[in-house]
Order: C-alpha cells, then structure tokens, then sequence
C-alpha cells in the first residue's frame, strides 16, 4: 500500500462556541474536538524564511501547483496570512500530499518547506524539465479541466488490485482512498 506524508497543513484557530446558541452536547463536544484538531498543527509562521533562494522556490511554487488531484472539498480554505481564498483540493505527487494553498505560502509569504520535500522536488525537476502549469479561477481554486488527459502520463495512479475476486472498484471506491491516502489511518502523520 502507498502512504503519502502529509505537508503543509497548518494551525487553524477556531472560536469557542457562542453560549448563546443551543446545540447539544453531541455537537458541542463535535465542535470543541474539531477546535483541538485544528489547534494540532504547526503554525504557517514558524516556517518563514526570506533568505531562501528565489530560484529554488520558484521551482517548489511550480511543482506544487502541478500535483495529482487527490480530493476536491466543498469548502474553501483561507491563507493563515492575508485571507484569500486558497483552493479546496489536496494534491499529491505520489509522496507527499498537501492542500492546494500551499503553492501560495511558498511563493507569497516565503514559508520554507521541508529540505526532505525541497530536495525531492528540485531533483524531480531537473530530471523532468518543466511541466505546464494549472489554470486557477477566481476564487483561486484549480479548473476542473486540468491536468486533462494529455498529462495522465505526469500523474500518479494507483495500479488496481490484479485479484478478479477483489472488491468491486466501480461500486466500492474504498480500496482506490486507501491508495491514494485518503483514509486518516494509513497516512503519515508527521507533521511538517
């Protein structure tokens, strides 16, 4: 089984529950774990670092951009720093993983990623050259026609089990979540 690290998740601090409002204790104590869930991530500003080379970078930016899709969500998140709107999808070279966002705090806020994932993507880079880049919409969020299958070559996909008495892929997608880490159990929880 393939298990992708997780990069580039960072600290969201939610509000304590208004008082005034009426919920149950079942979601009261939903809301108060999503608060600590959210608590357990690095914080984005610890990971600033102006003196990293630009051309470095901007080949990280690059490489971030033009990651699988893994999953699209509904919502969409907002960058740690200014606001916007940052994406709503995961990506994933077959590695790592990280949010869609994370190319904006590389490039915009000059946080440094890992030297593991750096080291890892400018070597990918030179070997491979340089890869069209994504179309984004107003919202920052990718087109839904890339990467389009002119690029299906550049993408990790799972090989499907080879096992005819396997599970039934077009009514069961579990087996493809567990392949490209989808399910929280078999990710890497290291946190970056």
């Amino acid at each position: 089984m393939t298990t992708a690290r997780l990069l580039g998740y960072w600290r969201e601090e939610l509000p304590e529950l208004d008082p005034r409002r009426t919920v149950s204790a079942e979601q009261a104590a939903a809301y108060e774990q999503l608060r600590e869930r959210g608590r357990r991530w690095p914080d984005a500003r610890a990971f600033v670092d102006p003196t990293w080379r630009d051309d470095e970078r901007s080949i990280v930016v690059e490489y971030l951009r033009v990651g699988s899709l893994v999953v699209q969500y509904w919502g969409l998140s907002p960058c740690r720093f200014c606001g916007r709107h940052n994406g709503s999808a995961e990506l994933s070279d077959g590695v790592f993983c990280w949010p869609e966002g994370l190319a904006h705090y590389v490039e915009s806020h000059e946080v440094r990623l890992p030297e593991e994932f750096v080291e890892s993507v400018v070597s990918a880079c030179a070997t491979r050259g340089r890869l069209p880049a994504p179309a984004f919409d107003h919202l920052g969020q990718r087109e839904r026609v890339w990467p389009g299958a002119e690029f299906e070559a550049l993408l990790w996909v799972p090989d499907p089990p080879v096992d005819e008495q396997g599970p039934d892929l077009e009514r069961d997608p579990t087996w493809w979540l567990h392949e490209a880490a989808l399910i929280e159990g078999p990710r890497d929880r290291e946190l970056t």
